[in-house]
């Protein structure tokens, strides 16, 4: 019989047990990336409720409400007049009501733009006050589903990526769950082609140019939106001049939103959201369609446009 006087877990995901001056070394497999309780604290929660709040979403987004269940969260944006995507978000309905998750620095904005179009709609737009995470499958399945689907707690699956899911709760009690952390979270975003927009790129794209149209974000058979005709015309037209490409740059360097894509000395493109994974570089980012074959570069490093997944 051997007593271990000590047990030491090592960062690097071993377990030591001493023996009085000797020890045993177990390796064991930690999933650095899954941590417990993260929350997506980049993102944040818009609640609109009302007896009109089905009508005056529809008007105002580029999903259809008809398509929206209890089970999916799916993507939208909201446009100005002139196409323009004024934010992008993540929309289910749950509680007999509608909430929007979306970037944390757009929530005063978006709010303030929609209630522009409140007048005498029966609609309350409001910021809430939520708990985020971000769940994979392996902690999904592990979940207590029986208090999963509450009035204080949702788990939503994304429409455009079925191996990630949403939690919201406002329990604010520490509970024992596995989540997905912020790093992660947008890690996967770029992998997945989700361009959920920040303020720095408010008004700059129409939703085309970001691939809304592509992972159905877009309803061309419903009724008139904001922005709408602009949008109807230019994928009538099939003329898009720009598009969304993931990028791998090789550099060790966060980049800016505002960095520009070029081609020798001709900015073709900019990029959207950037974030560091294994000291590389990945990005989503808006190029001239016709130039993806070009030897591209941003901030003097050569890019290479990878396939979406």
């Amino acid at each position: 019989l051997i007593i271990f006087s000590h047990i030491l877990v090592c960062l690097t995901g071993s377990i030591i047990l001493k023996v009085d001056d000797s020890s045993i070394v177990f390796n064991i497999r930690f999933n650095s990336s899954v941590k417990f309780m993260a929350k997506l604290e980049h993102l944040s929660v818009i609640k609109v409720s009302g007896d009109d709040a089905d009508e005056f979403l529809q008007g105002q987004m580029t999903q259809s409400t008809e398509v929206i269940n209890e089970d999916l969260l799916h993507l939208t944006s909201f446009c100005n007049p002139q196409g323009r995507v004024v934010a992008t978000a993540l929309i289910q309905s749950w509680n007999e009501h509608y909430y929007l998750i979306l970037s944390s620095d757009l929530i005063d904005d978006l709010i303030a733009w929609l209630s522009r179009y409140i007048l005498r709609s029966k609609v309350i737009i409001g910021k809430e006050e939520i708990n985020i995470y971000g769940i994979g499958d392996y902690e999904k399945n592990n979940f207590d589903k029986s208090n999963i689907q509450s009035s204080n707690q949702s788990l939503k699956v994304l429409s455009i990526d079925k191996n990630r899911s949403i939690f919201l709760s406002h329990n604010d009690k520490e509970e024992q769950l596995q989540t997905i952390s912020k790093e992660d979270w947008i890690t996967q975003d770029i992998k997945s082609g989700l361009p959920l927009i920040n303020k720095i790129n408010t008004i700059k794209y129409i939703p085309q140019m970001l691939n809304l149209d592509k992972l159905n974000a877009i309803s061309f058979s419903k009724g008139c939106y904001t922005g709408q005709e602009v949008v109807a015309r230019v994928q009538h037209r099939g003329k898009i001049k720009q598009r969304m490409y993931k990028l791998a740059i090789d550099i060790n360097v966060l980049l800016d939103e505002k960095s520009e894509i070029v081609n020798i000395d001709k900015k073709v493109g900019s990029i959207l959201i950037s974030h560091l994974n294994k000291n590389k570089c990945m990005a989503l980012a808006v190029i001239n369609c016709s130039a993806i074959k070009d030897n591209l570069t941003v901030e003097g490093h050569k890019i290479k446009i990878e396939k979406l997944v």
